[in-house]
């Protein structure tokens, strides 16, 4: 309370000098000084009752020291002033929200990676042990797979704060695009990616870590959304000057309104045919971060909603084709 009514006396002497100033001088910048200390310092409460002080301090200036300003001009100034006010105060109070999620996530994905990390672990000793049943191997796989996926969710929320802030570096490579690529296609899923690749090697300059995180998440989101055993098709290839790997799928489709959500952060689509697949929204975020960084592109297409999808990514060649 002393320090409101401090801001509403810093009030009352910025509303004397307007007044004493004649009508050559305006002083409506200085009334949001207190305003700004108010919301800083005060909170809520105190912040609105100085802002609306504020406004009728404005207001009453206006008609003594000015009044040739029409009394309606004077009133809009006031109140469009002091909405600016709450909408700062609004915008300041959400990027505090974001960053405290933004460093919740952190610690959450530090903790399930080093989870995730002990599992793994722990894993070669279970299937060490005698006369394992089927389901006792089942529920080891399963285990398996969910620490996997513990760790990709930990690894997408790291990546992100790292691509975001700029905190990383690029440890570009010359390689084969195709040979690159059918070396992930083994290494996710033989049996349901069917790999078509040009004959000539398709050389680019790239980070071949960080190109592997984004092939992976839309490898994994085009397999995960598509119905068990069917193909997914993966093409390598050159177009326009550029190398180019499409995945085409088999699953849900994409509806056009859904073309410009799926990149963006916590880019989640919830429909009856993905309610129970769905992720957080980071995958191909991050994959679309991981492109853009190294002068790529990632797009997707798709003729409507259970029809498939198409992902397309584009990077630059080589500067040199071998």
């Amino acid at each position: 309370m002393p320090l409101t009514l401090l801001a509403a006396a810093g009030v009352g002497v910025i509303w004397l000098v307007d007044i004493s100033t004649g009508p050559d001088f305006g002083f409506a910048i200085f009334y949001l000084i207190p305003i700004g200390l108010a919301s800083w310092w005060l909170g809520r409460a105190s912040a609105m009752f100085i802002a609306l002080l504020s406004t009728v301090a404005w207001i009453w200036a206006d008609l003594v020291a000015r009044p040739s300003v029409l009394f309606s001009a004077s009133l809009w100034n006031g109140l469009t002033r002091a909405a600016i006010d709450q909408v700062r105060r609004e915008r300041i109070a959400l990027r505090s929200v974001d960053a405290h999620r933004e460093e919740s996530l952190a610690l959450i994905a530090h903790t399930l990676r080093r989870s995730a990390g002990e599992i793994e672990s722990a894993i070669p000793d279970l299937t060490r042990a005698p006369a394992l049943s089927a389901v006792e191997r089942g529920a080891i796989d399963e285990l398996r797979r969910q620490s996997r996926n513990f760790k990709r969710f930990a690894d997408d929320v790291l990546e992100v704060g790292q691509l975001e802030a700029g905190r990383f570096r690029l440890n570009r490579a010359r390689f084969d695009l195709s040979e690159f690529v059918a070396t992930l296609v083994k290494e996710t899923d033989r049996d349901r990616l069917q790999l078509v690749s040009e004959s000539d090697p398709v050389w680019i300059d790239a980070d071949p870590e960080r190109l592997r995180t984004a092939i992976e998440h839309i490898l994994n989101n085009a397999l995960r959304f598509s119905p068990p055993g069917s193909t997914v098709h993966v093409t390598v290839g050159q177009r326009d000057n550029r190398a180019r790997v499409v995945v085409k799928d088999q699953g849900v489709g994409l509806a056009r309104a859904h073309l410009g959500v799926i990149f963006r952060k916590y880019g989640r689509i919830e429909t009856a045919a993905t309610k129970d697949k769905i992720g957080v929204g980071l995958g191909l975020y991050v994959a679309r971060l991981i492109v853009e960084a190294q002068n790529g592109s990632v797009s997707a297409s798709s003729v409507g909603l259970g029809l498939g999808s198409t992902f397309t990514l584009d990077l630059p060649l080589a500067s040199h084709q071998a």
